[in-house]
């Protein structure tokens, strides 16, 4: 198993190729367009694409926004010959796993090949519990319109509208389906966001606020020690501390 993170650009384009490994691109920032087998995909933050062995595939940027992601080459013998090429990423586990296996790729001690394998294992049984579980349209409309408009205001109105629902129906489907109201996921989402923001940045704190949708920065330090038990400082000096380990 090999991991990189990869910054791409307008000018990326790798020569269309195929290789007898599995690749998983976990997108940080920006989209990737790319075409696989003769089918198009446009894969943004929150997703990731498979590349399944001797899957002929090409790769560019998607838009003006810098691409920024992991890529993941591995191993997998059973790999079943039906899985999805785009998947999203509803919890973030991917991303965390890519994450967790590039830091891991950067230091050597004894036995970090099994860690490394264990870790792998993780990753393949993620990969298949998003494929059997797959999303529901009005949670992907839903995590659409937030991540579009993350720096603006959002109401539920605004989220009903888009999903053409009445408001008080989309919060008994959304909830049913994810345990969270529409709000309470945007929520999330901006303080998940915010945390991305802190941990793989140098943007201070004022910065990052009205980027996730806050304009007050005292507002989002209060949230984000509420929600990950830490004050930005620190959980910026933890995710330092954990790259350097």
């Amino acid at each position: 198993m090999s991991v990189r993170r990869w910054r791409a650009g307008s000018e990326w384009h790798p020569r269309p190729h195929a290789h007898r490994f599995c690749e998983l691109i976990v997108v940080l920032h920006g989209a990737e367009r790319a075409i696989i087998d003769n089918k198009a995909y446009v894969c943004e933050t929150g997703h990731a694409l498979f590349y399944p062995p001797d899957s002929f595939h090409a790769e560019w940027q998607e838009g003006h926004a810098l691409l920024e992601f992991y890529c993941i080459e591995f191993q997998w013998k059973d790999c079943p010959k039906d899985m999805p090429n785009l998947v999203r990423d509803r919890k973030g586990r991917l991303l965390e796993l890519a994450r967790w296996l590039n830091a891991e790729s950067l230091t050597q001690y004894p036995g970090d090949s099994d860690y490394q394998e264990l870790a792998g294992r993780m990753l393949v049984a993620e990969l298949i519990r998003l494929a059997v579980s797959p999303s529901h349209e009005v949670v992907d409309r839903v995590s659409a319109f937030v991540r579009d408009h993350m720096q603006e205001p959002i109401a539920l109105d605004d989220l009903a509208a888009w999903c053409k629902l009445n408001k008080f129906h989309l919060v008994r489907v959304f909830r049913s389906l994810t345990g969270l109201t529409p709000m309470e996921y945007v929520r999330s989402e901006r303080l998940d966001t915010a945390l991305r923001l802190l941990q793989e940045t140098s943007l201070p704190l004022r910065s990052i606020a009205p980027r996730v949708g806050f304009s007050d920065e005292y507002h989002l330090s209060r949230l984000l020690k509420a929600r990950f038990g830490q004050g930005a400082r620190e959980l910026r000096k933890q995710k330092a501390a954990e790259v350097e380990a």
